[in-house]
């Protein structure tokens, strides 16, 4: 039934009846005629249908209802109207929604002027997208719908540091003006690109990756040292009590051992679908009877050039043309001699059900365009975490770049989908690309959220609500530190919330720590003289809640670690001063305590609720030398009056990979074991596991045994002390070897993969 024969049926049911003139038929088929035309012109009919249902009701209603017939049409009309003027054009009637943007803006320290300012920016934006949609801006906004969640509207402004794309021309703009910054230096300066960046930005620091939370210990066996509670983190050696599994074989294959007798045993080998030649596997998650590999992959194809013309004009292919005819014309036009050979960085998440580990089954796999970097996981969702150098062409125009066809030209991609343009953040310069990204751990195909943002090289602190991703930067003399904060929501969204720039660089990976809705930052400001190191307190909106400056002058922050309220640091200059901070109240943050004893700890480990592990070097408080590796215990019982309860120093060694590698060392209260690897250069390169009890307030060595002696014997690997039930492994990618926990902690054997 038409539009006519419904006007019909209403003014044939409505004849004999008195109605108000508002709800006569002439006038009912006006008010649907202005519907109808405001309907066309936003391409909406949703309301017209609902508008045509409500007088038909009406109609039909009166034959039986005539007392209440005409209060209830009113009603139904009043009801269609309001409808109607909710349903305006957005970008006619969002003013209100974009003043509240700029209220929340303006209260997250975003740096605005005023609402109004903001909102004629918000209205700027607006102008930019339908001139952007017009341009086919875009043409691929919807090929990763399913990943956002469209009931909240995304922030638009990170603060000053980062914008949300209006289409894939503003990610072009970007990246094409970064790329002419860089070629006009390059006119002055003989310099690398690398050597250039140097120059505008401080580089990260050397930081040592460390656990900022106790270990949680199992009753039957360890798991990855972590840097936060309850969010997992891959490795290259992983055991669920049973089995202990490998990364092995130059990273192509895993190893899967038996365990359950205390000896390993061969099991089972994993050899994903891998090309020899360039692809590694990185690290894997082992948890509840899955087993997923993270694998770096290369993708190598001999690829045509872009076809955007001479003249930069976009090629003359019929719009009506399917996407592979398109694609096959386009080609066509650069000609075959046109061709190059294309390489890009893909990191893979390989799944496997391991529910019998001694014949695991292939299930399915994600992809994510860059190199990896890390990644992380929370209950049945991945996050993995990826970089990736954008460029475009030299003859790739404006105009055909946003189109969807040509978008595998230069944008990333997520299980095989371009990043949708509204998902990617801006700077005012950048083109390197950070891609996050939220994966069912149950089914890899189904991508729960990605962003992207254009920035420099930045480190992440994930936590089971957020993730802070932060950089160093060096402008006017001075070395800040950016923090951009993302929340994570339940349902796997990646939510942009606020930024903030602070003063002094982040020097160890546990200076940075969530607690309660405030995130605790320790910095060294070393652009001053002489250097101080500060304590940030940052809401959710990371403003400033409260701060300390002026810290330890002359020293810079080696370590630190943070519990309940309280937190730890360690300073260096000849001796280790450790810091206690009270950050009960966030507004007024207090150094409560300060010890000072010789050399400097690099790694801070809770033993206990009223013990403090630090893992360090002693040094010479008078020359500065290094006279071994350190092992402290702090009773921090009173942390207004920490005390060094006891220490061991291990003579000749210079090293430690547990001042690098938090995921070297194992320190478990309830096994009451301390093993780690440490390292010594002095005629060659020696290394050596060691493997420490702690006992009636001392240290107490329990077993040592040599790795690798002379340079000859030397084979890079990386080592992970786990244990399952009364044995402890010391594990790498070749062998493993087994210690008894009961019997004096004996050597019981050795395993070559």
């Amino acid at each position: 039934m038409d539009e006519r024969e419904m006007m019909e049926k209403i003014a044939q049911s409505a004849q004999n009846l008195k109605v108000p003139d508002t709800l006569k038929p002439e006038q009912v088929q006006k008010q649907l005629q202005i519907q109808k035309q405001q309907k066309q012109k936003r391409k909406k009919y949703r309301f017209l249908s609902a508008a045509a249902c409500l007088c038909l009701c009406f109609g039909m209603g009166s034959m039986v209802y005539q007392n209440h017939i005409s209060s209830q049409a009113q009603a139904g009309l009043k009801a269609d109207a309001a409808k109607t003027q909710a349903g305006q054009e957005e970008n006619g009637t969002d003013a209100q929604a974009g003043q509240e943007e700029s209220a929340i803006d303006a209260q997250a320290g975003q740096g605005e002027s005023g609402s109004d300012v903001q909102a004629g920016q918000n209205q700027a934006e607006h102008a930019q997208t339908a001139e952007a949609a017009a341009d086919n801006e875009t043409a691929a906004a919807g090929l990763q719908k399913e990943q956002n969640n469209n009931s909240v509207k995304p922030l638009k402004k990170i603060g000053r540091m980062y914008t949300l794309a209006s289409g894939y021309g503003d990610v072009y703009d970007v990246l094409k003006n970064t790329q002419r910054f860089w070629e006009e230096r390059k006119e002055y300066s003989t310099g690398t690109r690398e050597e250039l960046s140097a120059d505008m930005s401080a580089a990260s620091p050397n930081q040592s990756v460390k656990d900022n939370a106790k270990t949680e210990s199992a009753a039957e066996f360890s798991s990855t040292n972590l840097q936060t509670a309850g969010v997992d983190e891959s490795d290259v050696i992983k055991t669920d009590g049973s089995y202990l599994y490998a990364v092995h074989k130059n990273h192509q294959r895993i190893q899967i051992l038996d365990i359950r007798n205390g000896m390993p045993v061969k099991a089972a080998v994993i050899e994903p679908d891998l090309n020899e030649d360039t692809d590694r596997i990185c690290e894997m998650y082992v948890a509840d009877g899955r087993l997923t590999i993270i694998a770096q992959c290369e993708k190598t194809e001999l690829k045509n050039k872009d076809a955007s013309s001479e003249n930069g004009e976009e090629e003359p292919v019929s719009a009506d043309q399917d996407t592979a005819s398109r694609k096959d014309a386009l080609r066509k036009l650069a000609g075959d001699d046109m061709q190059y050979i294309n390489t890009q960085a893909v990191t893979k998440a390989v799944s496997y059900d391991i529910s019998n580990p001694k014949t695991p089954v292939l299930q399915d796999e994600a992809s994510q365009d860059g190199w990896y970097q890390t990644s992380r996981k929370i209950g049945n969702r991945l996050y993995l975490f990826t970089n990736k150098s954008l460029r475009i062409a030299d003859n790739l125009t404006r105009k055909y770049a946003v189109k969807e066809e040509a978008l595998d030209l230069w944008v990333p991609k997520v299980n095989g989908r371009p990043v949708s343009a509204d998902c990617i953040y801006l700077p005012k310069e950048g083109d390197e690309g950070m891609i996050m990204s939220s994966f069912d751990l149950a089914d890899h195909h189904k991508v729960l959220d990605t962003k992207m943002l254009l920035n420099n090289s930045a480190q992440l602190y994930v936590t089971k609500s957020s993730v802070y991703l932060y950089y160093s930067d060096y402008t006017n003399e001075t070395v800040k530190t950016r923090i951009a904060r993302f929340s994570l929501e339940s349902d796997g969204t990646i939510r942009a919330k606020a930024a903030k720039t602070i003063k002094g660089l982040i020097q160890d990976t546990f200076a940075i720590y969530e607690r309660e809705g405030y995130l605790q930052v320790l910095t060294s400001v070393t652009s001053s003289e002489p250097w101080e190191n500060r304590v940030y307190v940052l809401d959710e909106n990371l403003e400033t809640a409260g701060k300390l400056t002026g810290l330890a002058k002359g020293e810079e922050i080696y370590s630190a670690r943070f519990a309940g309220n309280i937190g730890y640091f360690v300073t260096y200059r000849n001796t280790d001063p450790l810091f206690t901070v009270d950050f009960s109240d966030p507004g007024n943050p207090k150094v409560i305590g300060e010890l000072k004893v010789t050399g400097f700890s690099d790694y801070l480990h809770f033993w206990s609720d009223d013990r403090l592990l630090g893992i360090g070097l002693e040094t010479n408080p008078e020359s500065g030398d290094t006279e071994g590796v350190k092992l402290s215990m702090f009773d921090i019982s009173n942390p207004a009056k920490v005390t060094e309860e006891a220490k061991i120093v291990i003579k000749g060694a210079q090293q430690s990979k547990a001042m690098r590698d938090y995921k070297s060392v194992l320190v478990d209260l309830n096994k009451n074991v301390i093993a780690l690897i440490t390292e010594s250069y002095h005629d060659s390169y020696k290394e050596n596991f060691h493997i420490f009890s702690y006992k009636n307030g001392k240290f107490v060595t329990r077993a040592e045994r040599p790795l690798a002696a002379g340079n000859k014997d030397y084979e890079e690997s990386t080592w992970r002390s786990l244990f399952a039930g009364d044995t402890l492994y010391l594990a790498s990618e070749k062998k493993v070897i087994a210690f008894d926990m009961k019997q004096q902690w004996n050597e019981i054997g050795k395993l070559v993969y």
